[in-house]
């Protein structure tokens, strides 16, 4: 019997952190035992906001380093890829942003958040992030597809989508697309800042002492969790 297959990626932003292996990377690990797991480096999604070409080429392959390095197995298991390697995330991407409505897309809780943010500097990229990302999963044709709380609005529009390409364009016999459905992680879902305990760590945090990344050194993690 064929193993079924997860989809899962990260924005190769910043450095990678405590709360990116025990929500995501090691999870994957033990999912690779028994799924075949595709999983990439989002270096599209992670052009939507300003960014140093060079500096997120040196974050993609630095990504993927840590992807091996956390045991995730390339001979047997695993699949890791580039996502802008593959042009067909972005053609896909192109196909389901013409068809969805763009109220989905102003809905999306986490575009409100960034467009409050950048106010007018606020790209198209962002608003149509999520098509780009209903295109990652869809080529895939994955069975399950890990997510967290903040990524579950995404998914359910990925599925949104999903119903709506093949109503226009499919049969229920004979569907273009097939239905992802969600993984919800609960264990380690959710690794709070080390310096405001209401936040999620997270890459983003102007301060590099609100998180614990994998490749600081010893007496660094020491004077952070001190």
């Amino acid at each position: 019997m064929a193993r079924q297959r997860i989809l899962s990626g990260i924005q190769p932003t910043g450095d990678l952190h405590l709360g990116n292996y025990l929500g995501a990377i090691r999870n994957w690990v033990d999912l690779q035992k028994d799924y075949d797991c595709f999983l990439f480096m989002a270096d599209l999604h992670a052009i939507t906001v300003t960014h140093d070409p060079k500096v997120l080429a040196e974050n993609t392959y630095k990504t993927a380093a840590i992807y091996l390095a956390a045991g995730i197995d390339v001979e047997t298991a695993s699949t890791i890829f580039v996502q802008s390697h593959i042009a067909a995330h972005s053609e896909l991407g192109w196909l389901l942003t013409c068809i969805t409505p763009l109220n989905w897309l102003q809905d999306m809780v986490q575009f409100k958040e960034k467009a409050i943010r950048q106010g007018e500097n606020v790209g198209a990229g962002l608003l149509c992030y999520p098509a780009l990302q209903a295109a990652d999963i869809l080529l895939y044709e994955p069975d399950k597809v890990p997510v967290g709380e903040d990524q579950k609005q995404h998914l359910e529009l990925t599925r949104d989508i999903t119903v709506r390409v093949n109503h226009q364009f499919g049969t229920p016999d004979n569907p273009v697309l097939k239905m992802p459905n969600p993984m919800i992680r609960e264990e380690g879902a959710r690794i709070m800042s080390l310096t405001d305990g209401t936040k999620k760590m997270s890459k983003s945090d102007p301060s590099d002492l609100s998180r614990i990344n994998l490749l600081d050194p010893p007496d660094l993690i020491k004077k952070k969790i001190k």
